[in-house]
């Protein structure tokens, strides 16, 4: 196993499993992608030091064309996009959102809330499209979306941890308390969390609807992978529907049933046609 495929297997929880149906080098690519975006995502959450900071910028620059390619990362990621100016940019963009979270994030509205899903993980939807040639506009928007609503998913469900790294992601205008009143969960308006996190899942139902509507310009095993994943994830989001301000005290996993469950009520969704929205 390559140090990209441990990346992948360990962390990648909903997504890796999924990608079981697919040969090898195409597990492989998806892994290198993962680890390229793990990685970026790591220096900014995990390290967050100024030397961190530091490379992070470097790297943007360095994936903008701005300066020779010398980063490790840099190096593998223009490998794994052949060179292709359009996926560096797209990874840049990914970048300079990842170093948002190197300060305090406090974020103010739904635009900014987007603007950010859309920097963080619409972009990684527009790198899987890479990895496999799909260039057509509605596709990759699609792709986006399903990028969105992920991280979406990601947001509510970390509610509670993020705060207590001095982030808070739902907007200012849905939910007053910063960070540090969520983390000290005791004093804070649990019903405004759960009227945010409602807020937040609502939306991110619209972009899984468009995202996973895409899904018939895929490849059949990557199709299958993508909807899997995609479901997983989903059903992360509909289980905090109504209890979301746990999220404050705890991160909601799915028991090994109901993934089970998740998983064979997502396949119908591999026959619909392009364009078709994807039953709530």
């Amino acid at each position: 196993m390559t140090e990209a495929e441990r990346l992948f297997a360990e962390h990648a929880r909903s997504f890796a499993p999924a990608t079981r149906l697919l040969p090898r080098s195409e597990r492989g690519r998806i892994a290198r992608l993962y680890a390229v975006c793990r990685t970026l995502d790591d220096l900014a959450d995990r390290d967050g030091s100024q030397a961190a900071v530091r490379r992070l910028a470097r790297i943007e620059t360095e994936l903008r064309g701005g300066a020779a390619m010398a980063d490790p990362l840099v190096v593998e990621a223009n490998k794994l996009f052949a060179g292709r100016l359009e996926s560096l940019a797209t990874l840049a963009e990914l970048t300079a959102g990842v170093l948002r979270d190197t300060n305090t994030v406090q974020l103010q509205d739904e635009a900014d809330l987007i603007d950010y899903a859309w920097h963080v993980a619409g972009t990684v939807g527009l790198l899987f499209c890479d990895l496999y040639g799909i260039r057509g506009p509605e596709a990759r928007s699609r792709a986006a979306s399903l990028g969105i609503a992920m991280q979406l998913t990601n947001i509510v469900r970390d509610v509670g941890e993020d705060a207590r790294a001095g982030r808070r992601y739902l907007p200012g205008t849905w939910l007053r308390a910063s960070a540090a009143e969520l983390a000290a969960s005791s004093t804070v308006d649990r019903a405004q969390v759960r009227s945010a996190v409602y807020r937040a899942l609502e939306m991110a139902e619209r972009y899984y609807s468009h995202g996973l509507s895409g899904l018939p310009e895929l490849p059949l095993r990557v199709r299958v992978t993508v909807a899997v994943a995609a479901a997983l994830y989903r059903a992360i989001g509909r289980q905090l529907r109504g209890c979301g301000d746990i999220a404050i005290d705890r991160r909601v996993h799915l028991p090994l049933f109901t993934k089970v469950l998740v998983v064979f009520r997502a396949l119908p969704a591999l026959v619909r046609p392009f364009g078709a929205a994807v039953a709530e």
